[in-house]
């Protein structure tokens, strides 16, 4: 959740549906050098699992943190592939 907001979003309360909140055992904030440190070595080829340990981190954040900033157009190595067409 973005907390840097000045409202917090809130989810209409309904009897018919239930939801799920994703990630929380995750932690999703990440100090600046650090996330810059993980571009880096991403980019310079290290990989994802490595760079996890690296840092004691969960490689799902790492993931998630590569995605952000593969989003913000800071990765330069091939990240995630899309199929075209089909």
């Amino acid at each position: 959740m973005n907390t840097a907001a000045s409202h917090v979003p809130l989810l209409k309360q309904s009897r018919s549906r239930d939801y799920v909140f994703i990630l929380e055992e995750l932690e999703l904030a990440f100090p600046v050098e650090q996330l810059e440190l993980i571009t880096n070595q991403w980019n310079a080829g290290m990989e994802l699992e490595d760079i996890a340990k690296w840092h004691k981190r969960k490689s799902e954040e790492v993931f998630l943190a590569l995605f952000h900033q593969a989003m913000e157009k800071k990765v330069t190595r091939a990240f995630a592939y899309r199929k075209r067409g089909g």
